[in-house]
Order: C-alpha cells, then sequence, then structure tokens
C-alpha cells in the first residue's frame, strides 16, 4: 500500500496511539490514523522533527513512518528540510483549511481588529478558537517587536496552560469544567498551574476581571494576556489573544495590555451581533 504500514499495523487503527481523538463511529483505517497522528504531532511540536522522534511520538516503526512521511510530502501536507531532513507540516493544509478558515465570521471580522491590536502593542497577536479541548490559533498578526518564533495558526494551545485556553475554560458550563480538570493536566514549566483548585479560583478572577494573563506557564519567557470574544448569544466562540516576552510584561504593561486587549474584543464582539448583559454572562458560566 502506498500509504506504508505492515501487516500488526493495518490492524491497529482501534487501538494505536495515532488514533487516539477520533469521533465514534466505525473502526478506524489504520494507515489514515497513522497519518493524521503523523500531522498532528508535527503541527503541535515546538521544533521541527525527524523520522526517528516522530516514530517514537507516533508509537509506529521508523520504516512505516517514512513512508507514510514519502506519501504526505509527495502530496503537500508536509515539508522536509532538504539538509536536517526534519518535516514541518506543508502549504496544501493551508489551502485546504483556506477556504473554511475564510467562511468563518469571526475570522473575517477580526482581521481589522487583530491588525490594530498589534500596531498598539508592538506584540504578536492571535485569533484563537475552542475544539473541546485545546485552543487552536487560526489567525495572526506581527507587531513592530513581536517575536517570531511565537506559534502560528494552526498550532494547538493547552488550556491550562495558556491565556487564551482559560478565557475558553472560564466559560464553559460547571460539568464540562469538571470533566476537563479531571483529567491529565500536562506540567509544562515550573509554573504550570496543574491543581484543579488553584485552577477554579484562577477562573473565577478571570470571569470578573474580563481577562486572562498567562506568566511562563507554557514557555519559559513567554507571557500573553487575552479577552473573550462573543457571539450574539453571549457565549466565547473566540479569544483575543496578545504574546509578549517575560522581559516586557511588568505589571505596568500587564495593566495597558489589559485595556487593550478587553477593549478591542469587546469591539468585535459587538461586530458578531453581541449585546452586553453582566447577568447573562455571569449565569452562563456558573450553570
Amino acid at each position: 500500500m502506498d500509504i506504508g504500514q505492515t501487516d500488526n499495523e493495518i490492524v491497529a487503527g482501534e487501538g494505536g496511539r495515532a488514533s487516539g481523538g477520533r469521533k465514534a463511529g466505525g473502526p478506524d483505517v489504520a494507515a489514515v490514523s497513522h497519518a493524521i497522528g503523523i500531522l498532528k504531532i508535527i503541527g503541535q511540536s515546538r521544533d521541527v522533527l525527524g523520522v526517528n522522534e516522530l516514530a517514537r511520538r507516533v508509537g509506529l516503526h521508523k520504516s512505516t513512518v517514512s513512508r507514510l512521511l514519502a506519501t504526505l510530502e509527495r502530496h503537500g501536507f508536509v515539508d522536509r528540510d532538504p539538509d536536517l531532513g526534519r518535516f514541518s507540516l506543508g502549504v496544501e493544509l493551508v489551502a485546504l483549511a483556506g477556504p473554511f478558515l475564510a467562511n468563518l465570521d469571526v475570522v473575517r471580522a477580526s482581521r481589522k481588529i487583530l491588525a490594530r491590536t498589534a500596531d498598539e502593542t508592538g506584540e504578536t497577536v492571535f485569533i484563537g478558537t475552542w475544539n473541546g479541548r485545546d485552543v487552536i490559533l487560526i489567525e495572526r498578526a506581527m507587531g513592530e517587536r513581536a517575536v517570531a518564533h511565537y506559534a502560528s495558526p494552526g498550532t494547538a494551545m493547552p488550556a491550562h496552560a495558556s491565556a487564551a485556553g482559560k478565557i475558553f475554560l472560564s466559560g464553559l458550563s460547571r460539568p464540562a469544567l469538571d470533566a476537563i480538570l479531571a483529567g491529565e493536566l500536562t506540567t509544562y514549566t515550573p509554573l504550570t498551574v496543574t491543581d484543579p483548585v488553584q485552577l477554579r479560583e484562577e477562573l473565577e478572577e478571570i470571569r470578573s476581571l474580563g481577562f486572562a494573563i498567562m506568566d511562563q506557564e507554557y514557555q519559559l519567557e513567554s507571557c500573553g494576556i487575552a479577552a473573550p470574544i462573543r457571539d450574539f448569544r453571549g457565549d466565547i466562540i473566540a479569544v483575543l489573544s496578545i504574546a509578549i516576552p517575560k522581559h516586557r510584561f511588568d505589571a505596568r504593561q500587564q495593566r495597558n495590555l489589559a485595556v487593550i486587549v478587553v477593549r478591542n474584543a469587546a469591539e468585535l464582539s459587538r461586530s458578531l451581533g453581541y449585546v452586553p448583559s453582566p447577568l447573562l454572562d455571569n449565569s452562563r458560566s456558573s450553570s
């Protein structure tokens, strides 16, 4: 088979590590699940990865991973660095996702505000959406002082260790939040908060303040601040988030950025039909 798998691996789709996160339904096609798993690992990694590391992470033999990567590369879904032999996501994925992202009201409505926020702050600014577990960055604008290596569109950010993620967590119903906090909360740095009690207290403060701060919880020397974007129902459908290096994130700058991100997120929410209703918003997060 062109996609490539061993006899044992072809029947491993239901239980293999690469098939994690699939929705209920019929059995997976193993090779497709493995290819999807490889794409997810590449997309979520901060570094470009080689065959050996990908094989280790996805739980397959490196010869199988090599054949999968060759097929994905031929179709433009991954790019291979000719010097290092390492892989990154390919432009064909952007081409596939482009029409979908372009049709999202929040993306269309956000572009002007996103650019203005980047101009006002000089930093990297993102729009993020929620997939039920992580924040997915879907649009980015770079200010004059922006750090180029910050995550790009398509990157998944952990909910409990990012400012954007905490905004989404703060808007969840109690059962939905309970389910997430009952799962494994990965420690990324010594400052990552993984205690559910402490996280609940922080989320209460976020609901009160209207914004969230992340201080080196996902990556050392990297900070962020975010505010919710709501639709006409008052539901949090996206987040406006600013990424900033730690050395520029003192108390005064935190206050300045909070004013900007809350104001601009509120403007974007109004453009999507949201009419502020404090009683309604507060009741959503405690139901």
